[in-house]
């Protein structure tokens, strides 16, 4: 939904030829103040489908990161509610320069983004399944980063998401470093060899290839990832030997 109306009451109203956009009711076109606006749908409603309810109004967070609450029509009021926890939004397709302007949301993302990859982990340690069990927040923090809910937001913006997540992060970072069969899936950076174990959850100093998912340092990282050279060189390889030939005989 746009953000917020650049038509005047007039015209919108016209353009709805003077009806309650709930249950069509028409009226004078003299009494047109009369009509309740809808900050959600952008419409006029009469005072029988708009009680006043304030809402958030998630195109004003999402454009904006404005949390002030607009008033809504009857319908979307209902609407907005039933949306409050389903995880709709995606901040990196709608607008992702809100993650370079607000602290707490880039801040929420990194540690959504650490339990995404600590959740792999966990999820193939016949004792880590025990952790993931003890855990109370919905999947999809952990499952999708990317994606929010109207809850969400708002629990970023008073630094309540990141309170909750921080102690999880500590615990399965815990779990993964005590554990020998979770070390034993780590990686060791072949660009410079050293023999430390490094993760993909470590986002800060670790860059992970997006095509054969090794891990490398990220000061050690140019550009070309050397396993998936090597994949392309055998594939290559593959294509360019001849295939054998089959010598018939006569007895």
């Amino acid at each position: 939904k746009a953000v917020v109306s650049t038509q005047s009451t007039g015209k919108l109203m016209e353009r709805c030829g003077y009806r309650c956009a709930g249950c069509g009711m028409k009226i004078a076109q003299s009494l047109a103040s009369i009509f309740r606006y809808c900050a959600y749908l952008g419409k006029y409603f009469c005072h029988s489908c708009h009680h006043e309810q304030a809402a958030f109004i998630p195109a004003r967070i999402l454009h904006k990161w404005d949390f002030r609450k607009q008033k809504v029509s009857n319908f979307a009021a209902e609407l907005l509610g039933k949306m409050w926890s389903e995880p709709l939004y995606s901040i990196q397709d709608i607008n992702s320069s809100l993650y370079r302007s607000v602290s707490e949301l880039k801040f929420t993302r990194a540690l959504r983004y650490q339990l995404y990859f600590l959740n792999e982990y966990l999820r193939a340690c016949k004792n880590g399944k025990d952790l993931l069990g003890s855990v109370t927040i919905r999947g999809h923090i952990y499952n999708d980063p990317e994606l929010f809910s109207l809850e969400d937001l708002c629990s970023v913006k008073d630094r309540v998401m990141i309170e909750a997540l921080r102690p999880i992060v500590t615990s399965w970072l815990q779990h993964v470093d005590n554990c020998g069969l979770c070390r034993g899936k780590g990686f060791i950076c072949e660009l410079c060899e050293r023999k430390e174990v490094i993760y993909p959850f470590q986002l800060t100093t670790v860059f992970q290839c997006q095509m054969c998912w090794t891990c490398f340092h990220k000061t050690c990282f140019t550009g070309t990832c050397p396993k998936c050279a090597r994949i392309r060189s055998r594939r290559t390889m593959s294509q360019e030997d001849p295939a054998p030939q089959e010598h018939l005989t006569n007895d």
